[in-house]
């Protein structure tokens, strides 16, 4: 492609690209993408409330201590046991959704150097900005708009 281009002497080279197989696997990816994203945001949210529940089990226990109840103080703590057992579940389900979602975004980012290797010149900068602008207004249709008849 490059050796082309210097060999005809073109610095700037627009193209329309139609890969539908292509296209097609890039909005499952970008589905993917959104879906590791609202679960993320779902577990943040989940984390937050289950360590709250540990904070106001430490308070409680340390109450009873204080107050010499001893049976609710083994019962706060067998509760904090069990909530923080599940803080550290979710932690590791956080931990694997985060590995797809950086595996899903390396495609998408694999596909757009992919689109911008098409053309030549600032047209294939124009095009890498425009599907990361794009992606930021989360707008699937217009990255593959702009995958398709560039920017």
């Amino acid at each position: 492609r490059r050796e082309v281009r210097a060999a005809l002497n073109i610095g700037e080279l627009e193209s329309i690209a139609n890969f539908p197989a292509k296209v097609q696997a890039f909005g499952e990816v970008l589905a993917r993408v959104e879906q590791y994203n609202s679960t993320r945001v779902r577990m943040t949210a989940e984390m937050a409330e289950i360590t709250n529940t540990v904070k106001s089990l430490v308070v409680k226990a340390e109450d009873a201590r204080m107050m010499g109840n001893m049976p609710h103080m083994r019962k706060m703590y067998s509760a904090m046991r069990d909530a923080n057992r599940d803080l550290v579940l979710e932690h590791t389900k956080r931990a694997t959704n985060h590995a797809e979602l950086l595996a899903a975004l390396k495609e998408v980012n694999q596909m757009i150097q992919r689109a911008a290797r098409l053309r030549a010149g600032s047209a294939k900068a124009r095009v890498v900005s425009a599907c990361r602008a794009a992606i930021k207004n989360n707008s699937p249709q217009a990255i593959n708009k702009i995958i398709a008849d560039g920017a």
